[in-house]
């Protein structure tokens, strides 16, 4: 800006007065002549009035040498003019004549910014006062330089630069007046320190910020943001982060500095458990991985969060991160996993009545079950069930880790002793003599079977492993019997893989009857020689349930058998919620033993492979996919068997039998209320079972009327609902329609069908 020296231009004022009047300055002082106008010459485009309006020496007053020199600056400091020619100053016959002289700054006719790299010249114009067509004033310019001042420093270049209008220049001939902005300043190095965990180039290429560009907190908040998605790439979090320029590198000349970015990532300084009043500490730390001095990931919160949800004690768990507990770190956190704690313990008294030929009748049941003991996390359970067909009890008990111990928490355990006795009825199906015995004896004797003489009297055989030929309104009277314990001691491989081992120890019969003039073969025949010693050993041609087959052992005939086996077991389970789903795996492995050298009276194998896998789909639903596939070696007693019922072919009411089976299933979740606890589900399932070496099935013609050695399918597909009611501890109940080959059918089920 043009600024002539004042002090030059007081001095001409008083030396100019003093010519004008041809007096000396003692004669001025003795006799002060008055002042008989005041006027204003040189300006073309302020007006007169508003010069004369900052004039203190006004006609009529006596002429004071200081009042004048006032005036003049009170003109200059106007801001309108670049310099003043000293006022003139005449001697008129009755006084003196004063005539204040000025030089306008020039009239602008184009504004210009250079340097405004990152601030557009329209911003920077919208700031300003100072517009085209107006004369020049520094005052209003001055105003406009600490707009933009303020301005940078608002977007973040503060402190960077004394001022960001680095120069500013008028063409008196042009009318342009030029701005040179400073931005800020510009980077001449960027260094990363603290403890990023993640390699400084990694970083250094997310950075919007690069040498040679001017820094500013802009800038530095796009950094933070980027830095941020970095992390998360990375499945971690940004704990803290600065960003500045180092005071020790800024050189004003050249307007460079250098930039320290401080990044450390996120880590765990404290854990605290609230809002348990009865659940003890140690059960949910145990559930817990991320731990103090671990850096917090997404995935471990993630994880932190399901482990602590599928235990069942908790109405809800929420996560809310604090500052660590010590301020010197202030990348380090507080998780605080707040609970809110829900009924854990069920008592239910109940009593039913289902008639009908498959009906059981009045039944009472009495239960009470507690799955988090005392806080513990321990369970147990105790059931009573009594009616006129059945009668159950049963006393369980499971402790998920042996002790607080890390060596101890890998291992768990669980416990069982029951006691049933049931009566069911089921549909009968044709059956053929000869066919029930896979030959037409000409003989019979030591070692030859002889066609079955029913005990009592019947001699229509029937089977109850569904066929074609369907007896309509005769049911079967199949009862059961079995007293014993398990136990299963499982192994934590890791957060997901368990492997187990397990012992089971019961007594069994089976009865089964049919009303004459119906029999089911082989549940009350009297032969004319004894079986075999082993009659469940493979080779063995032995029936139940009104099928012949080497692959069951022959237990209707009402004996008492001893089964005694051992399991051996792997699973892996990723579900992110166990009750209900939407991502993750749950798949196991298992082969239970049984065998002579273990005191049983069955000899046999059972695999079984069973894979459900979950996926998320849409914006809240959940499609899953199950696999079962099940194989047996020798003859395995009628409970052991395969068995697929309207819990996994929900299109039919009847119930099939395979000592091999595979299930394939398919379901779409899509959950109608926020909260998940009630959903809408279509689904399609898929069995099929074998018996192995079953003899085929013929009518009173000869003709095969089911070969149950072969597989047989059956398919369905269905929609149902899912609701919860947590009033009474039940999760996920079941109420499904579907169509099967044979018709329509509705099942009820509680927890998830896989």
């Amino acid at each position: 800006m043009i600024d002539p020296p004042r002090a030059a231009r007081r001095h001409c004022v008083v030396l100019v007065a003093i010519l004008s009047l041809g007096l000396p300055l003692a004669a001025l002082a003795q006799t002060a002549p008055v002042v008989v106008s005041v006027d204003v010459s040189g300006n073309a485009h302020v007006p007169t009035d508003r010069i004369l309006s900052v004039v203190k020496m006004k006609p009529g007053m006596p002429f004071n040498e200081q009042t004048v020199r006032e005036d003049v600056q009170s003109i200059f400091d106007l801001g309108y003019f670049a310099d003043q020619v000293p006022p003139l100053i005449r001697q008129r016959p009755d006084g003196i004549a004063i005539t204040y002289r000025v030089i306008e700054n020039p009239v602008i006719q184009q504004i210009q910014f250079t340097g405004n790299d990152h601030v557009p010249s329209d911003t920077l114009l919208a700031l300003m006062d100072t517009a085209v067509g107006q004369v020049l004033n520094s005052n209003t310019l001055h105003q406009d330089v600490l707009k933009i001042n303020s301005y940078y420093d608002k977007i973040g270049y503060s402190g960077q630069v004394p001022n960001h209008v680095h120069g500013i220049k008028i063409d008196a001939q042009t009318g342009v007046l030029a701005l040179d902005v400073r931005e800020g300043l510009t980077v001449s190095a960027i260094e990363i320190t603290g403890d990023p965990l993640i390699k400084k180039t990694i970083l250094a290429q997310a950075l919007t910020l690069k040498v040679g560009q001017p820094y500013s907190e802009e800038a530095r908040d796009k950094d933070y943001e980027n830095l941020k998605k970095v992390y998360e790439k990375y499945d971690l979090q940004l704990g803290d982060f600065e960003a500045g320029i180092d005071p020790t590198t800024v050189n004003l000349d050249n307007g460079t500095a250098a930039v320290k970015y401080s990044i450390y990532a996120m880590k765990v300084g404290a854990v605290q458990i609230t809002g348990n009043t009865i659940t003890k500490d140690r059960v949910v730390r145990r559930q817990l991985r991320m731990r103090p001095g671990d850096y917090v990931t997404q995935s471990g919160l993630r994880r932190d969060y399901e482990r602590l949800n599928n235990l069942g004690f908790f109405e809800k768990v929420e996560l809310n991160p604090k500052p660590g507990p010590n301020p010197k770190k202030p990348y380090e956190v507080t998780l605080d996993w707040n609970v809110k704690e829900q009924r854990t313990g069920t008592a239910q008294v109940g009593a039913g009545y289902s008639g009908g030929p498959t009906g059981q009748g009045l039944t009472g049941t009495l239960s009470y079950g507690q799955s988090n003991i005392n806080g513990t996390g321990n369970g147990a359970q105790i059931r009573y069930e009594r009616g006129s067909r059945v009668a159950d009890a049963s006393l369980s008990y499971t402790e998920p880790y042996l002790g607080d111990t890390p060596k101890a928490e890998k291992y768990s355990l669980a416990a069982s002793i029951f006691t049933s006795k049931q009566t069911n009825y089921y549909q009968v199906y044709g059956s053929s003599a000869a066919s029930a015995l896979g030959t037409s004896p000409i003989i019979c004797g030591i070692g030859i079977p002889c066609p079955p003489v029913s005990s009592n009297g019947g001699t229509v055989p029937v089977t109850l492993v569904p066929n074609s030929d369907t007896i309509s309104g005769v049911a079967a009277t199949y009862g059961q019997e079995a007293t014993g314990a398990s136990t299963n001691l499982g192994r934590r491989l890791s957060d997901y893989v368990t492997a187990s081992v397990g012992v089971n120890v019961q007594r069994l019969s089976t009865d089964v009857s049919a009303p004459a003039p119906y029999f089911v073969p082989g549940a009350q025949t009297v032969f004319q020689a004894p079986l075999t010693t082993s009659p469940f050993g493979v080779g063995n041609e032995s029936s139940t349930l009104g099928v012949i087959a080497s692959s069951i052992a022959p237990t209707s005939n009402g004996d008492a058998y001893d089964l005694h086996s051992v399991s051996f077991g792997l699973a892996d389970d990723t579900r992110d919620d166990v009750f209900n789903p939407r991502r993750g795996v749950n798949a196991s492995l298992t082969e239970e033993i049984s065998d002579k050298s273990l005191a049983s009276d069955f000899t046999y194998t059972i695999t079984t492979l069973d894979v459900a896998r979950f996926f998320p789909v849409f914006k809240a639903s959940t499609l899953g996919f199950h696999a079962l596939a099940g194989d047996t070696t020798g003859a395995v007693p009628p409970s052991k068997l395969f068995v697929f019922s309207d819990q996994q072919l929900r299109g039919y009411s009847e119930v099939f039998y395979g000592t091999q089976a595979v299930l394939l299933q398919a379901e779409l979740r899509v959950p109608v209320t926020p909260d998940r606890k009630f959903s809408i589900a279509t689904f399609f399932d898929d069995g099929m079972l074998r018996i192995r070496g079953a003899a085929p099935i013929l009518d009173q013609f000869g003709n095969v009327v089911a070969d149950y050695n072969n597989w047989l399918y059956h398919t369905d597909a269905g929609v149902g609902i899912r609701f919860d009611l947590p009033q009474l501890g039940f999760r996920s109940i079941r109420l499904d329609f579907a169509r099967g080959r044979g018709g329509t059918h509705t099942s009820f089920g509680i927890g998830q069908s896989f």
